[in-house]
């Protein structure tokens, strides 16, 4: 099991060409000990840190993820990306490959050829904002999964940049789904535990148009698949969030279900202004209580 310092330690290493390259500095914390590696800290988790003119990028470690935060001048740091960062199973090869993600984004988003133009990523609900009342939305799903499955990174800037907000339908439909069912449906124990403890986390804290997002778009896949199902339910501790997702199911697999989901597989043309309703009232009225 990796110590948090010791993992930034090695990220820091991996990393800080890309940085010193467009132009950044290491920050180094006050009083630290000469040789001692330049990690802060303060409640949201352990961060190196690394400064340009105005701008200023911290890798923040946290829980068992690496989040990527930007300031501009004196404004908030917003995060722009999530990585996995798991401490007890993460190793040498595994950081070598965070840093290279890592790399790849400090390249794309400060590197000459960075497009002026791209529209920035929409901030994720922070888990401190749902302590204090707000609600887990569908980009924060998706940027939490980013870091569960890097090759969703770029499907996932591609889904804001083209339609100028995240569209969670769409992005999961046609990349997500792919991922995530075959962590269901394949063998790695530690994957699928991470996996639905991002679902269960957004899941039971979730806005109900998120709520409808995993139960009907991403686990309505399973297709009444009870041995899938029955892998679930190993790891979903929360029996409303697993009676949600049977039921869900078992409505699919009926005629009505069936033709709700040419429904949903088949939406109108995108219009950004126009408001829809969850995907619960999508499936004919809602699902049958259990």
């Amino acid at each position: 099991m990796l110590e948090r310092k010791e993992a930034l330690a090695q990220i820091l290493k991996g990393c800080s060409d890309s940085f010193e390259a467009q132009g950044f500095a290491v920050s180094i914390p006050e009083d630290i000990e000469k040789g001692a590696v330049p990690v802060f800290a303060d409640d949201d988790g352990e961060y190196i840190e690394f400064t340009k003119d105005d701008i200023t990028v911290r890798l923040v470690s946290h829980d068992n993820l690496l989040d990527i935060t930007e300031k501009i001048d004196d404004g908030d740091y917003k995060k722009t990306e999530s990585n996995l960062l798991d401490l007890e199973t993460f190793e040498e090869r595994d950081i070598k490959s965070l840093c290279n993600e890592i790399n790849d984004t400090v390249n794309t988003s400060y590197g000459k050829k960075a497009r002026q133009s791209s529209k920035k990523a929409p901030t994720p609900i922070s888990k401190s904002a749902v302590r204090g009342g707000m609600s887990y939305d569908a980009n924060t799903l998706a940027n939490r999964l980013t870091g569960l499955y890097p090759q969703l990174k770029e499907p996932y800037r591609w889904n804001f940049e083209q339609y100028g907000e995240f569209l969670g339908e769409d992005f999961f439909v046609n990349y997500g789904n792919k991922y995530i069912m075959g962590t269901i449906r394949g063998s790695d124990k530690q994957q699928m535990k991470k996996l639905f403890k991002i679902l269960s986390e957004i899941y039971e804290n979730g806005s109900s148009d998120t709520q409808d997002l995993i139960a009907v778009t991403i686990l309505g896949e399973l297709n009444n698949d009870k041995e899938l199902l029955a892998k679930c339910r190993d790891e979903i501790e929360d029996d409303d969030f697993y009676d949600t997702v049977e039921a869900v199911n078992a409505f699919l697999a009926t005629g009505a279900g069936k033709k709700a989901r040419k429904q949903l597989e088949n939406p109108p043309k995108y219009k950004p202004k126009k408001k829809k309703g969850g995907l619960m009232s999508a499936l004919g009225g809602g699902i049958p209580q259990q």
